[in-house]
């Protein structure tokens, strides 16, 4: 099986460089100016009126530059933090408590990004605040420099769950790998394109240079969706590979002419730069974009099922905690992402706000559905050959995790 595993990582390599256009390569060094957060937007609930596009209210003291495009396809726009909704306060709490088995498992859990930004924060909460040893597991966490290479390290073994966005999670189940998603950190979009102050308009963008991080990523998607939807080709402008910790410095010394950006990235480039322009918000270009998985292989899952079980369990918990507790949240978020309080501060109001976290399993066939449609579009996933809804997903596990920490919550139309 493991020899198996790793043939199946070649596939999904090639195919998440088949498209690949030529890419430079910028420099990976620390950042030499001070870093701020982006601001979450809130995506179309499914079960609810589409969220408020109002600026929050943690965005107030930012610059009154502009705002973004709130069309379909991005058009001129200037510094606002992306959109938020809804009040902060969570539905009804399940209060019954998480399990205390004698016994002791061990997970290695691959993050999709190094160093964390907030959205990626639950595993960390879980780990940081003991929710894993209270289920009786030990957890490892080995940080990657995104969802492709975190994937790649599940299939071939390393690993035993990661987390990823969607892009290479539906790439590698077209490829055939034997790999499911088992729940989700944040089902919802919270990410703005930033440029340069002489980017005025999405439109812009042709012979411009954006920073991603690998072809098949992540910000790789999410640019070729606001290039489409301005109508330039991939082969009009450069991609230049960024690591994730030096995006909005390489948008401040040049390398880069725009980037999409996380919420807490979004604050550090107006710290950095004020003038720098909004290009698009991703909630609005693709409203119902399904954004971020956990995911396992087939034999993780079945062989290692309580373990997995227990994880999810941990991390509903902490999912939950964050919207509730925000003052540790915050504290674990300053030492865990790296960035300065005031960054945190409002990025945490904006992902409550947004309802970005996921607290019950995240992953409603509405947004799946779409999202692979979208992937179609782009060109990352093959239309003969499209995965179902029933190929990407595997419910039972994250429905046992609720059922452990009382039962879902209900009563606002953020819950995921």
């Amino acid at each position: 099986m493991m020899k198996h595993l790793l043939q199946l990582a070649l596939p999904l390599a090639l195919l998440l460089g088949a498209c690949a256009p030529s890419i430079a390569v910028a420099p990976t060094s620390p950042p030499t100016t001070g870093l701020a957060a982006p601001t979450p937007p809130a995506a179309k609930p499914t079960t609810a009126p589409p969220a408020s596009t109002t600026a929050p209210a943690a965005a107030a003291t930012a610059p009154a530059a502009a705002k973004p495009a709130a069309s379909a396809v991005p058009a001129t726009g200037a510094t606002s933090a992306p959109a938020a909704a809804g009040a902060i306060t969570p539905g009804p709490v399940a209060t019954k408590p998480a399990t205390h088995p004698t016994d002791k498992m061990q997970l290695i859990f691959g993050g999709a990004v190094t160093p964390p930004s907030m959205v990626h924060l639950p595993p960390y909460i879980a780990k940081d605040m003991g929710f894993f040893d209270e289920v009786g597991l030990d957890v490892e966490i080995k940080s990657f420099e995104g969802g492709v290479g975190a994937l790649r390290g599940g299939i071939s073994g390393g690993l035993d769950i990661v987390a990823t966005s969607s892009d290479p999670l539906l790439a590698a189940v077209q490829q055939g790998a034997p790999v499911k998603a088992i729940g989700t950190y944040a089902p919802k979009l919270s990410v703005v394109m930033m440029a340069a102050p002489d980017i005025k308009s999405s439109k812009d963008l042709k012979g411009k240079k954006l920073g991603i991080q690998e072809v098949g990523g992540f910000n790789d998607v999410m640019s070729r969706l606001v290039l489409q939807g301005a109508g330039i080709a991939t082969t009009d402008v450069q991609f230049v590979n960024v690591a994730t910790a030096n995006r909005v410095t390489s948008m401040v010394q040049g390398q880069t002419d725009a980037t999409v950006l996380h919420i807490d990235q979004y604050y550090a480039a107006l710290a950095a730069n004020p003038n720098f322009n909004v290009l698009a918000r991703m909630w609005e270009v693709v409203p119902d974009w399904w954004y971020s998985a956990f995911v396992v292989t087939d034999d993780v899952r079945t062989q290692k099922r309580e373990a997995v079980v227990r994880f999810m369990t941990a991390v509903i918990k902490a999912q939950r905690f964050m919207y509730t507790n925000p003052v540790e949240t915050k504290k674990i978020a300053v030492d865990e992402t790296k960035r300065k309080p005031e960054e945190v501060d409002k990025a945490y109001d904006d992902l409550v706000r947004g309802g970005i976290w996921s607290v019950n399993d995240g992953m409603p066939q509405k947004l799946i559905d779409y999202t692979i449609g979208k992937e179609v579009e782009v060109g990352v996933v093959k239309p003969e050959s499209k995965p179902t809804y029933e190929q990407i997903i595997d419910k039972s596990i994250v429905e046992e995790a609720i059922k452990r920490n009382g039962g879902a919550w209900t009563g606002d139309p953020r819950w995921y």
